[in-house]
């Protein structure tokens, strides 16, 4: 296959201004601060780290061993010039091979989505493997149960598949890990205001209703008790541990 350059569509969403940046450095502290490790000298690799942005914040949080990995050669420049310790390669799976135990953290961001099925598998073990004992992987999705699924599954030519909560159970789970869990999130936050009919408020009263209605349509569907649970945001999150 060509050589393909990500950043086209992934520049559509992220720069390298100092304001995103800072917004960015809040979104993964509030995604992944619940479920980082208590050890700032955990060792962390985050596989398609894109620009940079959580292994900057990890970086800010305190965690001294940060590392990732790209295939897309702008990225990887970007990730460089921010300081951060990155390795440009197009085989991940012989990296992880060569680092069996090495990694207490894996961050797998938006990536499970952009290997074809038939491979997932395969490389979920190899996550395994490179991970040491009570090791753990957090990834992000696409949400199958989202309103706007279809759109998330085929917003990138790269992407292959979306998933839902049980699928990427299934994933995981066979992949060897144990203590799975799988949840929606959401990254709009409610204004201080958001009693008044303006600006942001307005954004968030709409969420708000056409989530209830998405709700109610997961009930009709699937039963209240079923549909009370399946989770609708745009993306889940997995977090799972090595024995």
């Amino acid at each position: 296959m060509p050589k393909i350059d990500y950043s086209r569509i992934y520049r559509k969403w992220h720069s390298d201004t100092p304001e995103h940046i800072e917004e960015m450095a809040e979104h993964f502290t509030d995604i992944l601060g619940p479920y980082l490790p208590p050890s700032r000298d955990a060792r962390v690799l985050d596989i398609g780290c894109g620009m940079g942005f959580a292994m900057l914040t990890l970086k800010r949080l305190g965690f001294s061993s940060v590392s990732g990995v790209e295939s897309d050669l702008s990225q990887a420049e970007s990730c460089r010039a921010k300081g951060l310790e990155v390795v440009l390669l197009d085989d991940t799976l012989a990296y992880l091979g060569q680092n069996a135990g090495a990694f207490d953290l894996i961050l797998a961001l938006d990536l499970l989505e952009h290997i074809p099925v038939e491979h997932q598998l395969a490389f979920v073990h190899a996550v395994f493997a490179s991970l040491s004992p009570g090791g753990r992987l957090i990834c992000t999705v696409p949400n199958a149960n989202s309103a706007l699924a279809s759109r998330w599954r085929y917003i990138c030519w790269t992407h292959h598949t979306s998933f839902t909560e049980h699928s990427l159970d299934f994933l995981l789970y066979n992949g060897g890990f144990e203590d799975i869990k799988v949840f929606g999130y959401d990254t709009l936050k409610r204004p201080s205001v958001y009693w008044l009919p303006v600006g942001g408020a307005r954004h968030w009263w709409a969420f708000r209703f056409f989530r209830f209605w998405r709700r109610l349509q997961m009930m009709a569907e699937l039963g209240p008790d079923q549909g009370r649970q399946v989770p609708l945001s745009l993306n889940l999150m997995g977090v799972a541990r090595k024995r």
